[in-house]
């Protein structure tokens, strides 16, 4: 295991780990909802995560031509323009709901106003994609394994202090009304992979080009699939073993962090943001990119104006706004999931004939 690839892996971990997954809403309505059964839910996510990252980053070494569209490369023309045309306009309402999300967190935490906390976290994204994909790489790939090992360590204690209900848990959760990703168990791996290649597909295509040779794409992307998916199933298990308690909590993490001690509570307020913000870097990157190529007068001015109009909507109510954009993701991410995996297969099946 190289340098490239535990960046790679790091880089993976930050685009996934957002403000849902930081406050745990996430992991408990995709996975602690269900009852233990969801560790095994855990594990086939897992897998498709891992496979899911290898492909992407060992494709976009693979096919390294600037003029390659991902949508259409990975969906086909007919589905993939269509794309093409959607999910800018998806990834913009997604930006706007991370720094209008960072506004209300700031806002929550350190008593600034909202909009104060918004332009801040607006203003450091911009900066960092002015900076260009390599430098991009560099940033997330150290915050993302940051945030997971601090997800770990407070899912740890939490499991700790609360073991012994972990043998009762699926009795006691058919008293509770949690709200759930599906109905079934089973399709909820699927989902939250797809939820999480929405934005990965891109970027991490592009990330792929950057790699020096092929084995780091590989390795990076399995080991990213990995981190990221250790640390949801430990915060799954955490959540799970006091779910009497946070079920009901709109940021179960922030009361299992502040019930280990003050501290760690602060601690977990910078995760949160730092969660957002390696979400709402690569989601502004793929806008920009979409339209022109980085590091060009255009891109550059279409990133302002971008990140202007991202703080005007950004005043909309925070819950609006991810009542009307994560449904709509996933159904996109189920079939970009399909797409790369049947990619991903194709490719198997030309190197054995």
């Amino acid at each position: 295991m190289n340098k490239e690839s535990i960046k790679f892996a790091g880089t993976y971990v930050s685009i996934c780990i957002g403000s849902g997954f930081a406050t745990g809403q996430e992991i408990m309505q995709f996975f602690s909802a269900y009852g233990m059964i969801s560790i095994l839910s855990n594990l086939i996510c897992m897998f498709l995560m891992c496979y899911c990252g290898s492909v992407l980053l060992k494709l976009g070494k693979k096919e390294n031509k600037d003029d390659i569209d991902v949508f259409n490369y990975f969906c086909g023309s007919h589905l993939g323009n269509i794309l093409k045309v959607v999910m800018p306009i998806f990834f913009f309402f997604s930006f706007v709901v991370m720094i209008s999300g960072a506004g209300a967190t700031i806002n929550q935490y350190y008593g600034l106003n909202k909009m104060t906390g918004s332009i801040i976290i607006a203003f450091v994204t911009l900066i960092s994609i002015l900076m260009g994909i390599n430098k991009l790489i560099d940033i997330l790939g150290n915050i993302g394994p940051i945030i997971a090992i601090i997800s770990i360590v407070i899912g740890i204690f939490s499991i700790i202090n609360n073991f012994e209900n972990l043998h009762m848990v699926d009795e006691v959760i058919k008293g509770f009304d949690i709200k759930k990703a599906s109905e079934s168990w089973y399709l909820t791996p699927f989902m939250y992979t797809g939820l999480n290649m929405v934005l990965a597909t891109p970027f991490l295509f592009n990330v792929g080009k950057t790699a020096k040779n092929k084995k780091s794409c590989s390795t990076g992307g399995i080991l990213g699939g990995f981190i990221f998916m250790i640390s949801a199933m430990i915060l799954n298990i955490a959540i799970i073993s006091d779910i009497e308690n946070l079920y009901i909590k709109e940021i179960p993490t922030l009361y299992m962090a502040k019930n280990i001690s003050d501290l760690v509570g602060g601690i977990f307020s910078i995760m949160l943001i730092l969660g957002i913000y390696t979400t709402a870097v690569p989601l502004l990157w793929s806008v920009c990119s979409a339209f022109f190529k980085e590091n060009t007068k255009r891109f550059n001015l279409l990133a302002i104006i971008f990140t202007i109009l991202g703080l005007v909507m950004s005043r909309f109510p925070f819950s609006m706004l991810v009542n009307f954009i994560y449904p709509i993701s996933g159904v996109f991410g189920v079939v970009i999931l399909i797409s790369i995996l049947i990619k991903g297969i194709n490719l198997k099946i030309k190197k054995v004939q």
